[in-house]
């Protein structure tokens, strides 16, 4: 029952940040309850920033099965109060980094339901890119509401 009132919570907060986006109410609610009973696959944002290219390089060599994904929340983030990292937590050598961000648009949605402690499943699809020379690497990652 917890769970079900954090989910019309979540969504709530979604229609409601897509509606100050432009979105009728009725349009809000409905992505917002697309989006919670589906999956997401976004590409994460941020990806050429710092030396996050030569951790996404390095994380090529480990198997999806030693790679597990969280969203931290960054509100001190000067740029973005509704900043989301994507950390991946790398289990053989126990550590973790920082690849990239959630897209801003996503975020601003996203960061309500993450404050509301709802769980959210996160999983990294595949690193793309860097096939030719200069073309740069980024991450799909699969989040679930």
């Amino acid at each position: 029952m917890k769970q079900i009132t954090k989910v019309r919570k979540a969504v709530c907060a979604m229609a409601n940040e897509l509606k100050k986006a432009g979105y009728s109410l009725s349009e809000a609610f409905k992505k917002a309850w697309s989006r919670v009973k589906l999956t997401m696959t976004i590409r994460a944002a941020g990806t050429t920033f710092e030396n996050r290219q030569e951790r996404l390089d390095f994380l090529r060599q480990f198997k999806p099965e030693d790679l597990t994904v969280t969203l931290e929340r960054e509100p001190e983030n000067r740029f973005d109060r509704n900043a989301i990292r994507i950390v991946v937590h790398i289990l053989p050598i126990s550590r973790r980094t920082v690849i990239g961000y959630v897209p801003k648009g996503l975020a601003r949605e996203l960061s309500r339901v993450l404050d509301m402690g709802v769980k959210v499943r996160v999983s990294l699809m595949r690193i793309i890119g860097g096939y030719g020379y200069k073309e740069s690497l980024g991450a799909l990652v699969n989040i679930a509401v």
